[in-house]
């Protein structure tokens, strides 16, 4: 297995951390600034394992959460660990001054069988998720 970073990314908030994790955290609200998701269920604790359901171009999908820590980040991944191609968006928050300072990293997993798949995919994701971060602080910096 191999894993292809399509995306790195890192914006500040004007917010401080913990209004930030608990907007970042706030998957009911995720179809406000995650792109072409359009609507997104939790089920199960919080924590390592807890899926997260969400409906995208009309098709039900799923992310499951592979870490969690509360406050400073955690990572969540598509498809099961064995799958042959699988994405993983991880997210860190770090206090910076009043503010916070959040990282994005967009990675594909992919059997080295499925090299140009993976390619392909990670080209893919690092156009569409681009301006992942900016919608976040857009949305963060108007909720009430």
């Amino acid at each position: 297995m191999q894993t292809l970073v399509a995306l790195e990314d890192e914006i500040v908030i004007h917010l401080p951390p913990a209004r930030v994790w608990e907007l970042l955290t706030d998957w009911s609200a995720a179809p406000a600034w995650l792109p072409g998701i359009e609507e997104m269920h939790v089920s199960g604790p919080a924590g390592p394992g807890q899926e997260l359901a969400y409906s995208s171009g009309g098709h039900a999908r799923r992310y499951t959460l592979s870490t969690l820590d509360p406050g400073r980040g955690l990572t969540m991944v598509s498809g099961a660990a064995d799958d042959d191609l699988g994405v993983e968006y991880g997210y860190l928050l770090v206090p910076d001054a009043a503010w916070t300072r959040v990282g994005l990293r967009v990675a594909v997993r992919a059997d080295e069988s499925l090299s140009e798949e993976g390619l392909g995919l990670a080209a893919a994701l690092a156009d569409a998720e681009a301006g992942q971060l900016e919608s976040l602080r857009d949305y963060a910096e108007k909720a009430p």
